[in-house]
């Protein structure tokens, strides 16, 4: 059996693909493809009076966008907001009650050995001996992809980028790439000092002197694709992911063995081949034989050729001499 999404739906995720749960405390939760093409896991819908504004989400074509849904005044609530897992001291009291509630619901499941929850290693040798639950293993050379000041970086470098969309012949997924070298350029991008922060942030910051190489996309559009990350055929395809998104959001910190202080090379395109093309112009052209007409065309049409202007006129003329009953002047 296989499912596909309407070609007029936005999202490309299955509903059933997008059901999971939060491995952290177990609560059921949704996967919503967002309005910048991210991914955010939000609960079931609640009365939006009873949810603070900053915390309120809709669903508009099976993609997520901030705010309430006008419609019906309910939202959705993204998930690491009230993660039980996690502390929230400065929740009101609302929202402080459905955590509390979800913790009961996590160590009743714990204490019946219905769930475990997963547990982040201290130890970094010993997390990369860990299976990610999100997207597939990386590589040791990942690339940043930036749109202006918007930077994601991938699993591996540029020309590795598989699609990720579901092939519909065979099922499986697609292994068209995702990289087309006509549509970038490598540049240097300053990073978010921000983010940049402690000891190690000052190191990167000295490393690479407050800027790194990326693959800079200049039009929006081409960057919805590279980050959806979908091939050509497949952009606007209503084929579903067959596995998840690979990309996320770069921060200097976490992704700081990934960045690039050199640029890189053997990404130009080859021009040396190309030909130096000279037009001409257009050949003879052939006169519109309407009276004081002075249109021409570069086709090769039948003598006594007209333009439209002048066969609109000559129809309008005759319908005239017919409605009178009388022949039409033929027209030199």
């Amino acid at each position: 059996m296989s499912m596909h999404l309407h070609r007029s739906n936005q999202t490309k995720i299955l509903r059933q693909a997008g059901a999971s749960l939060c491995k952290y405390c177990g609560t059921p939760v949704e996967w919503f493809q967002r309005y910048d093409a991210l991914r955010i896991p939000l609960t079931n819908e609640f009365p939006s009076r009873r949810v603070p504004t900053s915390l309120r989400w809709h669903i508009n074509r099976g993609v997520a966008y901030p705010g309430t849904d006008a419609s019906n005044g309910y939202c959705r609530v993204p998930h690491p907001a009230i993660c039980p897992a996690v502390d929230h001291p400065d929740l009101p009291p609302t929202i402080q009650d459905l955590v509390r509630r979800l913790a009961v619901r996590m160590r009743t499941a714990i204490e019946r050995g219905e769930f475990e929850p997963f547990v982040e290693p201290d130890d970094p040798v010993a997390a990369e001996e860990v299976e990610s639950p999100g997207p597939e293993k990386v590589r040791q050379v990942r690339h940043v992809v930036g749109y202006h000041s918007l930077l994601r970086i991938g699993p591996c470098a540029i020309e590795d980028l598989q699609c990720i969309a579901r092939d519909e012949h065979t099922e499986h997924r697609c292994e068209g790439r995702v990289a087309d070298l006509s549509e970038g350029r490598w540049e240097r991008v300053a990073i978010n000092e921000e983010q940049a922060t402690g000891r190690l942030g000052q190191m990167v910051l000295n490393l690479t002197g407050g800027s790194i190489w990326v693959w800079h996309l200049p039009d929006f559009n081409v960057s919805l694709r590279w980050w959806n990350q979908r091939c050509h055929d497949h952009f606007n395809s209503p084929q579903p992911d067959h596995t998840e998104n690979e990309f996320v959001p770069f921060h200097p910190l976490r992704h700081d063995a990934f960045v690039l202080t050199e640029r890189p090379t053997g990404y130009d395109l080859n021009t040396e081949d190309a030909l130096l093309v000279i037009h001409d112009g257009p050949g003879e052209r052939t006169k519109c034989a309407g009276p004081s007409c002075t249109n021409t065309s570069v086709l090769s049409p039948e003598e006594g050729w007209m333009c439209w202007q002048c066969e609109k006129l000559l129809r309008r003329r005759r319908a005239v001499h017919q409605r009178w009953g009388q022949a039409p002047e033929e027209v030199p």
